[in-house]
């Protein structure tokens, strides 16, 4: 069954527009007198608001009780006025169509029903006797096409639900790879002319946790997932927060990005990402509290690298099998000097300190694997 919002979205436009038609053609053609003109005018015009109005918060099911209860009410007015013959069965048609393409093939037969129902009702107690007669060849064929238009409007409503479940299926879809990708490769997927790589200035984080691997020892898989699970969370809620990327899970660390989007504002993002992993510490602390007081002992701390500079971003691999990630001198010096932190240190390159307002320590340089000599500072305020 379709939503209800779409039930009465779909229905709008025949009461707004067929209604007034039926009423016009009346009008112009029949002649009628001030009663029955009253009669249809009131029906054409103020159902539809009267329709609108009572169904606002209807379900879906009253709505499609309220198209079959339109469909005697429709006919017999319309009967009883006089209409002549061939409008009322283009009315029966139109109605019967219409719940074939909101209900399906079920709801078009009881339409049927009513509007037949509605339609000798009318008859009977019309002042205008034998207003109702066509000849046999005009209803054999006025049949054929009210067969005709229900079995389409079946299949229409078919392909409407099947749609239906293919976009529940995507949507469903879409929301578990968020969980699995960084969020702004959603937002660059719907920009069909993004180049496939660019060159952009970030600031680049790496965050670990400082005595995980004596916790893995200490605690069952069950436990460790759990803990695992708050202290990530923790980590992709605060760096969205703070306007930036998870960019990569690696086990206990992080892999943070600053200025993935919007214009260059270099101070910005640097105080962006400090700010990130002062807020990090600080809930890394109340986790393991928790931690603690269900039983879990978790003395662990936060450690971070964290660089700046141009970095590629983009797509990278081949063979049917690509990958969104960031490349650059500043990603393997963030991830060297995380390695060198210990437990509640914050340690950035040179060229990100003099960008950072924060209290730092005097620059010290340490040779590093792969990068030689480099030149770093610990952040002093928390």
């Amino acid at each position: 069954m379709l939503q209800a919002a779409k039930l009465a979205a779909n229905a709008r436009p025949f009461r707004y527009l067929c209604y007034p038609v039926i009423a016009l053609g009346f009008l112009l053609f029949d002649e009628p007198d001030f009663q029955a003109a009253a009669a249809v005018l009131s029906w054409c015009l103020l159902w539809p608001a009267c329709v609108d109005f009572l169904q606002r918060k209807a379900s879906a099911k009253t709505i499609l009780r309220v198209h079959l209860l339109e469909a005697s009410l429709a006919c017999f007015t319309f009967a009883w006025a006089g209409v002549n013959a061939g409008l009322v069965l283009a009315v029966v048609i139109i109605i019967v169509a219409s719940n074939a393409l909101q209900g399906g093939i079920q709801q078009a037969l009881q339409a049927g029903v009513g509007t037949a129902v509605g339609v000798v009702a009318g008859g009977f107690a019309s002042p205008i006797k034998g207003v109702l007669n066509l000849p046999p060849a005009a209803v054999f064929c006025g049949l054929l096409v009210l067969v005709y238009c229900a079995l389409l409007g079946h299949r229409a409503y078919a392909q409407a639900l099947a749609l239906s479940s293919k976009r529940a299926q995507v949507r469903a879809m879409n929301a578990r790879l968020k969980q699995y990708l960084p969020h702004t490769l959603a937002e660059r997927l719907l920009e069909p002319n993004k180049p496939r790589l660019e060159r952009r200035w970030l600031v680049v984080a790496f965050v670990d946790l400082a005595g995980f691997t004596p916790l893995v020892e200490q605690l069952q898989a069950e436990e460790l997932v759990s803990v695992l699970d708050s202290y990530l969370g923790a980590v992709a809620s605060i760096t969205e927060r703070c306007g930036g990327t998870l960019s990569k899970v690696l086990g206990d660390g992080a892999m943070l990005v600053f200025g993935e989007a919007g214009p260059v504002n270099r101070r910005r993002f640097v105080a962006d990402a400090l700010l990130c992993c002062r807020l990090l510490a600080t809930e890394l602390e109340a986790l393991a509290e928790r931690w603690r007081s269900e039983g879990t002992p978790a003395p662990v701390r936060l450690k971070a690298g964290m660089a700046s500079g141009f970095c590629s971003l983009g797509d990278w691999g081949g063979g049917g099998r690509l990958e969104y990630t960031v490349i650059g001198q500043p990603v393997n010096l963030a991830s060297r000097l995380e390695n060198l932190a210990g437990a509640d240190e914050v340690l950035i390159c040179e060229r990100t300190g003099l960008l950072a307002e924060a209290e730092l320590s005097p620059v010290q340089e340490r040779p590093v694997k792969g990068l030689g000599p480099v030149r770093f500072q610990r952040v002093e305020s928390r």
